[in-house]
């Protein structure tokens, strides 16, 4: 028997997005991972007197495509920490637009920013922009990893907002909401 949570339950589209949130946070934890690396590398590197050239540009970039990467993965699982003081105040209908109108404020400024951040990364391309510091590397290498994080995140944006409006819950109200919760529980 196939239930409504089992992967058979759900369609294709269903499963490559949600493929895809998991590939983005695999992809945003291997970042992490990475600057852990770095940093020890780091520190061993400072008690044999050697020093590792460029690992504070590579730390750096690890970091911006990390946080982003792991951004719609982790909105989809509801925790993100969000400010509920309004929305706790509503209930049934006016609950719900309110949510709406959050998600369609939230879908337009995640666009603009994935958009900015697509048209960076091109413009470095097409400019041959390169990287000012020990890795002469170019900027569109590293600057890659956050405009698809924040695509990532528009689509997971536009998914919810979908979902919503045909009467369905957004995602991250069905996550477990640890983020929301500062009382330890």
């Amino acid at each position: 028997m196939t239930t409504a949570s089992s992967p058979r339950a759900r369609g294709p589209v269903r499963r490559v997005l949600d493929g895809l949130y998991l590939a983005s946070g695999i992809l945003g934890a291997c970042f992490i991972l990475g600057i852990a690396g770095l940093i020890t590398a780091k520190v061993v590197g400072r008690l044999l007197g050697r020093n590792i050239p460029g690992s504070d540009d590579l730390t750096a970039w690890f970091v911006a495509a990390s946080a982003f990467l792991a951004l719609a993965y982790t909105f989809r699982h509801g925790s993100h920490i969000r400010v509920t003081l309004l929305v706790q105040r509503f209930t049934g209908r006016w609950r719900r637009g309110f949510e709406l109108a959050s998600l369609v404020v939230a879908t337009l400024a995640v666009g603009g920013l994935a958009a900015g951040l697509v048209d960076l990364v091109l413009d470095s391309w097409r400019w041959n922009d390169i990287a000012q510091g020990l890795l002469r590397v170019p900027m569109w290498i590293p600057q890659s990893a956050t405009a698809l994080g924040a695509v990532i995140l528009f689509i997971a944006l536009v998914d919810d907002l979908v979902t919503t409006l045909r009467g369905g819950e957004a995602s991250y109200l069905k996550g477990d909401g640890a983020a929301d919760r500062f009382d330890g529980h």
